[in-house]
């Protein structure tokens, strides 16, 4: 994917079990007891308090599939996302199957390769990409390569596998030895469907490694790391087009929550905006919502404002809006095992609002080039009335975009022009220039 066929795109995040399971004799619902995920039979559950259950949400399946996503995507693209990212789908044994049993078959829960042929079909018939998770940071201990190519893994001083975050599961890789290497990239070149890799944990991967994979995909398949911090130097060095956001994550959670203030936020994100690459700036994902952390709904407090607020920035300030399956209804959930709960299909008249208002805002950002590559100037950041004002703006036009969260509405002047801006609310204006 050459850098010109990523533009103004707008992610969308789905965990396959948990999305749509179409059932049909091709396509049986999971057996419970199949298998053996960590000493436990698995479990097979329809209802939102069992599937998020802590103790046992990794090896209990509600049975999502292949086909079921690619029946939703109607939903999905009338949203007005243009990718799909999928987390893992290859052999494993969790629900999240971040524990890969084998990298070459797509998980037979999830369906078969040409169900995955025919998802990638109707993706290109939309003019949707795919992107794919890729965990080479770890396997499974039930991978081949464990038994057969223990060379594959770090040991310990003692000789035991290193495992993930020491966990005792997940025993890790050691990408540097070559003849690993050899086979990851080989693992790459059987998916040629993938527009685009994630890379999980890669912040624990070598750099070494990672600068041959992103070599090895060349310039028209694209990389984005899952970095929770400030991945600047990989950036500029070149390993990822783009990172999944976390940063962005943490401070609008905290702003809108009264724990950042406006002109805090802008200087946070202005470590962002100045620090990495621009073409970075643009990729890297600006998330709210994710696998791996509570529900965004949850974090605010179930505060609708807020909730419309935070789409406004992911999708107003510069970087690639993801939404999270569900979030676009304003599901709630606590903790990992609560954010994989079952996406809602029966939403109610107020979630159909949340999701027509989010449809709005991505709207306003494919009608103004410069909302998604214009470059960016924070205006006005008053900690008083709890307004942040910022223009994005290209050579054909400008847009200068307001927020508060403050109790009363805000009238800001400046640049030649005013902008009022409602309580608790945004506003926006576009001029050419």
């Amino acid at each position: 994917m050459s850098e010109h066929t990523w533009g103004n795109e707008v992610v969308y995040q789905v965990f396959p079990d948990r999305f749509h399971a179409h059932r049909a004799p091709e396509h049986p619902a999971p057996r419970a007891g199949a298998f053996h995920w960590n000493g436990h039979p698995i479990r097979v559950a329809s209802s939102p308090r069992a599937l998020t259950h802590r103790r046992h949400h990794q090896y209990t399946f509600m049975g999502g599939n292949l086909e079921g996503i690619r029946r939703k995507l109607d939903h999905i693209a009338s949203l007005g996302a243009t990718v799909l990212y999928l987390t893992p789908i290859f052999q494993a044994r969790s629900s999240h199957r971040y524990d890969t049993d084998d990298y070459h078959t797509i998980d037979p829960m999830l369906g078969t390769a040409e169900d995955f042929g025919r998802l990638k079909h109707a993706l290109r018939e939309r003019g949707m990409k795919l992107v794919l998770d890729g965990v080479f940071n770890h396997t499974s201990y039930d991978h081949a390569w464990f038994t057969a190519q223990p060379e594959f893994y770090l040991r310990t001083a003692g000789g035991q596998p290193e495992t993930w975050m020491g966990t005792g599961l997940l025993p890790k890789l050691n990408p540097e030895h070559p003849p690993l290497q050899e086979a990851l990239l080989r693992v790459l070149d059987q998916w040629p469907e993938a527009d685009a890799w994630r890379l999980d944990a890669s912040h624990l991967i070598a750099r070494r490694f990672l600068r041959r994979l992103r070599e090895h995909l060349g310039p028209e398949r694209l990389v984005f790391g899952e970095d929770w911090d400030d991945a600047r130097f990989d950036l500029h060095d070149g390993l990822y087009d783009g990172v999944t956001n976390f940063a962005f994550q943490r401070n609008v959670k905290a702003f809108l929550c009264g724990d950042c203030s406006p002109e805090t936020l802008a200087n946070r994100l202005r470590v962002i905006y100045e620090g990495y690459p621009w073409p970075g700036v643009l990729r890297s994902w600006n998330m709210v919502g994710n696998h791996d952390t509570d529900r965004f709904f949850s974090m605010i407090g179930g505060n609708e404002a807020r909730l419309r607020l935070a789409w406004v920035l992911q999708a107003l300030l510069p970087g690639t809006p993801l939404i999270y399956y569900g979030d676009e209804w304003g599901q709630t959930g606590w903790g990992d095992w609560g954010a994989r709960g079952p996406m809602c299909w029966r939403p109610n008249a107020l979630q159909r609002a949340r999701r027509d208002d989010l449809a709005a805002i991505l709207k306003l950002r494919r009608e103004h080039p410069a909302l998604a590559s214009g470059r960016i100037r924070f205006l006005h950041a008053s900690n008083q009335d709890r307004t942040l004002v910022w223009e994005r703006f290209n050579e054909q036009e400008r847009v200068l975009v307001g927020i508060n969260v403050g109790p009363a509405a805000v009238q800001w002047e400046g640049e030649g022009q005013t902008l009022t801006i409602p309580a608790q609310s945004w506003h926006h204006q576009a001029s050419a220039r």
